[in-house]
């Protein structure tokens, strides 16, 4: 991802559109696993996501298809969370978040070809900070 895409990324509220992608689990707000440090990881499989403030969490994102990235589309602000960092930059791995309140939305992640604006594949999470 280009530097310039990462910092509006990064500043922007955090929300969604409509297209939530399903899978097999994770409905419950279960994650798929933790890392080292603790921090619950989601992923496409696991799109619901119930935390208290305080804990740290991760999405996990496959890798894109070549010649796209992974992005983080907002339309309005998600309460209680905040975006910390990504693994790589073309949105694949680790999306590094901290839960910093009572809050909720959704955040959606849409597969764009490089160089257009154009989504091929959305997902999105449903966000519950309580």
């Amino acid at each position: 991802m280009r530097p310039r895409a990462l910092a509006l990324l990064c500043t922007a509220a955090l929300a969604g559109g409509s297209m939530v992608a399903t899978g097999c689990g994770g409905g419950d707000g279960t994650p798929v696993g933790t890392t080292g440090d603790g921090r619950a990881v989601y992923d496409p499989s696991s799109t619901v996501i119930n935390l208290p403030p305080g804990p740290k969490f991760v999405i996990r994102m496959p890798a894109p298809e070549e010649g796209s990235e992974w992005r983080l589309f907002t339309a309005q602000q998600t309460g209680g969370v905040s975006l910390k960092g990504i693994e790589n930059a073309d949105g694949a791995g680790d999306w590094w978040f901290d839960t910093i309140g009572v809050g909720g939305g959704t955040l959606e992640f849409r597969q764009t070809p490089i160089g257009t604006e154009d989504s091929t594949e959305s997902v999105t999470y449903e966000v519950n900070i309580k």
